[in-house]
């Protein structure tokens, strides 16, 4: 079965990456990109338009159309982000913890997006997929807490993860 894929995109950056997947999964499946125009048409009965558009095209006409049946598909509810939590102690001030995991995502490719009080968002994009990070450092009681939230598809999540305990296990 064949599926039609529209991607809007708002950067050269980002049509670069998915190009970059396009031509990744032509091995493994019958990817290829369209050539020519593609449009969708929402009508109950496209046959007239059919007819109007071939008489449109120098013979032969045969091969230069296909035209398929198409409905949306929800991917939100069949793909969901994978969400991974990390929490340490430190004995460090919390000014201290916040600048060196500032400085470790930054490492990672991360960069600061925004921040409310204690709690700060980066965004990282690695060749395995765009990460979203929250990070909080509060102080307690028996310390600095550091909780953070790295969410995404595929494995980039695990692998940042993977990256971020190694680097503060030893830093922290």
């Amino acid at each position: 079965m064949a599926h039609l894929f529209v991607v809007v995109y708002d950067s050269d950056a980002e049509r670069k990456r998915v190009e970059y997947l396009i031509d990744k999964w032509s091995n493994r499946a019958g990817v290829s990109k369209l050539k020519g125009i593609s449009f969708m048409v929402e009508a109950p009965d496209v046959s007239k338009l059919m007819e109007e558009l071939l008489s449109k095209l120098d013979p032969p006409t045969e091969g230069k159309v296909r035209v398929y049946r198409v409905e949306p598909e929800d991917i939100g509810s069949k793909v969901t982000p994978k969400v991974v939590e990390i929490r340490y102690t430190s004995n460090e001030e919390p000014a201290i913890v916040a600048k060196l995991l500032r400085y470790v995502l930054s490492k990672f490719g991360a960069y600061y997006v925004s921040g409310e009080g204690s709690v700060s968002r980066y965004r990282a994009y690695t060749k395995k997929g765009r990460l979203e990070i929250t990070v909080s450092v509060e102080e307690e009681d028996n310390g600095t807490a550091v909780d953070i939230s790295i969410e995404g598809y595929g494995s980039a999540v695990e692998d940042m993860a993977k990256k971020l305990r190694r680097e503060l296990s030893l830093l922290l």
